[in-house]
Formats: structure tokens, sequence, C-alpha cells
């Protein structure tokens, strides 16, 4: 069985870490991981063995691939994505005992939806707010420096994603982050400043980008199951629960 690295998948945030890793047999591709790794210690992974290839080793193969590679980056642990409705995923964690770490809903908001005015305070965020859009979200998400700078880069530095900030004056407010799904467009990253949460500044956030994205594009974002408010949030603005995401947990 030959194992091959792949670094032309998107997940490849982080520098030196392959997009993912793939299983030949005889010229037959028998099996695929996919690594996502956003700033930080986590390395999101989802992988893939047909029905006839299953019980030959080639998931403990592939795994082993991208835990050598998860470690040498500075990785603490991996999170396996698996579907909510999936027999076989869940059936695989149980196997190799991986415990809960949290689910996610993933909800979409498709079009064509209404016209709605366009708030001026809502901007792209340029080069010249990378410091802010860092700080902002080192303050909301309780990153480090660097996990902070590293996510303000990436939506700055890759041509696809967009970063959309709400300002006051030359103070930003919020901050999300605005890319390619399979199913439209991806909502990520939505960061409001903590010494303004509570004065309705998420659902303006909101509202604002759903008045400058293409109203014909569906939306797609991920919420922790346990986060009821933004849940709600996001219903009072059309998006529908689709799916549910599971996430296991294994330490490296």
């Amino acid at each position: 069985m030959d194992i091959r690295a792949v670094t032309t998948l998107a997940s490849g945030r982080s520098a030196g870490l392959p997009g993912g890793f793939q299983a030949w047999e005889g010229g037959r591709l028998v099996g695929s991981l996919t690594l996502f790794a956003p700033p930080g210690h986590t390395a999101e992974v989802s992988a893939f063995v047909p029905t006839e290839h299953r019980r030959k080793g080639i998931f403990s193969a592939l795994l082993a691939e991208a835990e050598t590679a998860c470690r040498a980056r500075g990785a603490e642990r991996l999170l396996f994505v698996c579907g909510g409705e999936s027999a076989d995923g869940q059936a695989v964690a149980a196997h190799w005992e991986l415990d809960l770490d949290h689910s996610e809903y993933v909800l979409v908001c498709r079009g064509p939806r209404p016209e709605r005015p366009k708030d001026p305070a809502l901007q792209l965020a340029v080069p010249q707010d990378l410091e802010q859009v860092a700080a902002l979200t080192e303050a909301a998400f309780g990153d480090t420096p660097a996990e902070a700078r590293s996510r303000a880069e990436h939506t700055r530095s890759d041509p696809a994603p967009q970063c959309w900030g709400l300002w006051e004056g030359e103070r930003l407010l919020a901050v999300a982050g605005v890319g390619p799904a399979a199913e439209g467009l991806s909502i990520y990253s939505v960061a409001v400043d903590p010494a303004r949460q509570g004065q309705g500044l998420g659902r303006r956030l909101m509202a604002g980008l759903l008045a400058v994205l293409p109203r014909d594009r569906a939306l797609v974002v991920e919420v922790d199951s346990r986060n009821r408010p933004a849940r709600a949030l996001y219903a009072a603005f059309g998006f529908k629960e689709t799916r549910r995401q599971d996430y296991f947990v294994r330490g490296l």
C-alpha cells in the first residue's frame, strides 16, 4: 500500500502541514484522509475508506501519517469529524474509544434572499487592519497572539476568503470571515469585541453581511450545539439547521 501526502487540498492553513493523505493499492485509490488545521494546537480529521477496503488497516496507516505530520507542526490533539447520523462513523469512534469533545449544527440560509439596506459601517478589511483584526479575535476567542495573527493573516492572504469588519470610526467592533463552501458561502470566525457584547453588534453584523453577500447564494454557518443564543440569532435571519456534526478527540 502506497501512502501519499496531498498538498493541493484547501484545508492546509498551517505552513508545512499537508492537506491530507491518500492510500493507493495497485493503482487504485482505496482511502483518503483530509486535514484541517486552523490556528492553534488542534487539527481536524475527516477520513473515508470504501466499504470493500475496510478492515485492512488502511485507516490506521493514514492516521499514523497524519499524526506524524501534526506532531511535527506542534499539534496537541486531533478532532475527528463525524456526521451525527453516520452509523459507520459513530461505530469507528466507539471502536477507537474516542471521547466526544463537542457537537455543532450546520445551519444554511438559502437564496434568493430579500434585499436589505447596506450598513455603511460594514467594510472589507484591508492589510492595514491586520493588527486590529488579530487583537479582536484574540480577545474574543482566547487565542494566543500568534494564533490570532495567523487567523487574521489567513483571511487577508488567501485569495478566496474575505474578512468583513463592523467599524465605529477607526475602531473595529466586530468581524467575520466569509469563504467558499460546498453549499455556497461559509460564514466563520464571527467575533464581537468583548467590551461591546450585549449591544446587538452580532445581530447588526449578520444583517450587514446579508445585505452585501450575493442574495442568490446559500450561506452556511456552524454553531456549537450548546450555544443557544447564537442558534436563535441565526434562526431569526432565516438559517435552518440541516445536520449535526460530532467532534471526537484523540490526544497526541
